[in-house]
């Protein structure tokens, strides 16, 4: 039966409107104390992402939400980064190795977390040589594992694997919640939070991970995906595609009814390059009779385009969103106008994301509180602009990260926002925002607006105008 592309149509556009919308933080304080740290995460938070190869994680995680309806993050520290000094890292969980509490709607409020993982042996006995004779492969549960379609027996694919499951638990100690970490394997404690220090693994008591639903379940903290709801759709298209492909072979084939006795040569007559067929006497319609089949019908046609476009309907992936118009609509701008009212659909989504986006900030703030022992350097913007900018848990001093505000703002690259952009500026520096003069109002107004490229041009106004103040005290 053939297949169509509608599905992947649909998922391939959620995806490139997720990205075209990348999220970018600005982190405000909620007192005076604040500021300048909070000026100061805003500069380094992007970097840290970067250093993590978040953007790759969130499209993965996109493509993972957009088939399965959740995706996950896990937010970690990793001691055996940058050489043994540390630093944050964030992957992308397989739900389908994530275990929790039944009936809960935030795993946060699960008592118990569960990530399971195939380690293999070899590994598994270097980090832990005094369970070394004890580490031999799974024996005690099973995972849900992928095969690549080859046929692999499953003592062959755990052979030289065990199944390690990280325990993650709440405890209160004293006035403070931390996470605390047990790591099982074959029945055998490899290792436990709670026998290496006060704080627990994590001691801004949440756990790490967070995820981001599509569609949410009740009673469960992950959902349903798109793919779920036009699978079926797809399915009735594709038998309907197999209904017309077939009737257009067969009508589209000349076949004729031959008498057995008929006298004539059918090797000669299904030879398209002979220009003479020998037959036995007369020919007639009693002797030889074209046989044709009936075309489809129009009405199964029509039916095809209408469950092709009740598909679009239910995704939300309508032609103008990819820049095909219908009834005449030619003009860019009014094209632009009917992408961004069919897009309410995706930016529901994406504003899900955001949220989710918010909790792994605040997570890596939380990290480097607690795990930026030593200070670290960051090098922020380039040129001229390029500044070095230090942080450690020092700085902290005083502060916890719900005394800041995490704003998210989309890094929309499209040509025509960009188009946008430049068209704001220019028109700006027509009325003469820009002037040196002007300085305190085109700072007020630029820091109300989202334009790429801000702080570059408020750095060139405060530039200008001292130059400006220069030379008229020079004049004096």
């Amino acid at each position: 039966m053939p297949s169509t592309s509608y599905v992947f149509n649909v998922l391939a556009n959620k995806h490139a409107e997720a990205m075209d919308g990348y999220p970018e933080p600005n982190i405000l304080e909620r007192s005076e104390k604040g500021r300048k740290l909070a000026e100061i995460m805003t500069k380094i938070i992007p970097m840290q992402l970067n250093l993590c190869d978040f953007k790759r994680t969130y499209s993965r995680a996109w493509w993972y939400k957009l088939k399965n309806g959740a995706s996950c993050y896990g937010v970690f520290y990793n001691p055996k980064l940058r050489n043994g000094s540390g630093d944050i890292c964030i992957n992308k969980i397989d739900i389908l190795n994530l275990f929790w509490e039944p009936g809960i709607v935030d795993i946060q409020d699960s008592k118990f977390v569960f990530l399971t993982a195939l380690v293999d042996n070899d590994t598994l006995k270097a980090e832990y040589p005094q369970y070394a004779d004890e580490i031999s492969g799974m024996n005690m549960f099973d995972v849900m594992t992928y095969d690549d379609g080859q046929n692999t027996s499953q003592s062959d694919i755990y052979e030289n694997k065990s199944l390690v499951i990280d325990c993650y638990y709440k405890k209160i100690r004293g006035n403070k919640k931390t996470v605390e970490l047990i790591k099982l394997c074959n029945g055998k404690i490899l290792a436990a939070s709670e026998d290496s220090g006060e704080n627990g693994i994590y001691d801004h008591g949440m756990y790490p991970f967070v995820l981001d639903v599509m569609y949410p379940d009740e009673d469960s903290p992950v959902g349903f995906g798109i793919l779920d709801v036009i699978k079926s759709p797809q399915l009735y298209i594709d038998r309907l595609d197999a209904l017309i492909s077939r009737n257009a072979l067969i009508s589209g084939k000349s076949r004729f009814l031959i008498k057995d006795n008929g006298g004539i040569n059918e090797n000669e007559l299904m030879d398209i390059s002979r220009d003479v067929i020998h037959v036995a006497g007369s020919v007639n319609e009693d002797n030889i009779r074209e046989f044709q089949t009936k075309p489809i019908q129009p009405y199964i046609i029509n039916h095809r385009q209408s469950k092709i476009n009740e598909l679009k309907e239910i995704a939300g992936n309508r032609d103008f969103q990819q820049g095909g118009t219908s009834n005449g609509v030619t003009a860019y701008s009014a094209i632009a106008a009917l992408q961004q009212a069919g897009e309410k659909l995706s930016r529901d989504l994406i504003q899900e994301s955001y949220m989710v986006y918010k909790d792994i900030i605040y997570m890596c703030i939380e990290l480097i509180k607690q795990f930026f022992t030593k200070e670290r350097s960051y090098r922020v913007g380039e040129g001229e602009l390029k500044e070095y900018v230090n942080i450690s848990r020092e700085m902290f001093s005083g502060c916890e990260s719900s005394e800041f505000d995490i704003e998210i703002s989309p890094q929309k690259s499209n040509p025509y926002s960009r188009a946008v952009q430049n068209q704001t500026v220019m028109d700006l520096w027509k009325i003469g925002v820009f002037n040196p003069q002007n300085k305190a109002a085109a700072i007020a107004m630029l820091n109300c607006m989202q334009i790429d490229g801000r702080e570059r041009i408020i750095e060139m106004i405060n530039k200008e105008a001292q130059n400006t103040n220069a030379e008229n005290y020079t004049a004096d």
